[in-house]
């Protein structure tokens, strides 16, 4: 989570010059029940005009599925398979939605072929990059 974090601010200076299309948002998680699932940043990088979005995972931009909800923000989704403390792996499921209109954001993570009751979430904010 640490190399992620460091990873967001160098892709930030990266995505500034990239295309003035994309909309790069820079989202502080300020609220968590993760237990270490849900990091305590995000970059996000919208293009709303083309349906697409990225979220930055450790240090690469990987495509999402993007959903435009109209007044609603955007819905964001994406997989990951990670370790668990245990050593298996584990296939899990992010959720983000971005509401660009007062910046905010809430992610929210599934364990997709585990059967388990917590399901971490996260609340923050973000700023335009």
């Amino acid at each position: 989570m640490r190399f992620m974090l460091a990873a967001l601010f160098a892709w930030t200076l990266a995505a500034l010059a990239a295309s003035a299309s994309p909309i790069t948002y820079a989202c502080k998680m300020t609220k968590v029940d993760g237990r270490g699932w849900i990091a305590p940043a995000y970059l996000f990088q919208v293009d709303s005009e083309q349906g697409t979005a990225q979220v930055v995972d450790k240090p690469e931009w990987i495509d999402t599925r993007f959903k435009n909800r109209g007044s609603k923000g955007y819905r964001m989704s994406w997989n990951l398979t990670s370790k668990t403390s245990q050593g298996p792996n584990v296939r899990v499921r992010y959720q983000a939605n971005l509401d660009p209109q007062d910046n905010s954001v809430k992610v929210r993570m599934a364990f997709v072929n585990v059967n388990a009751a917590n399901k971490p979430y996260g609340t923050g904010s973000c700023k335009v990059e």
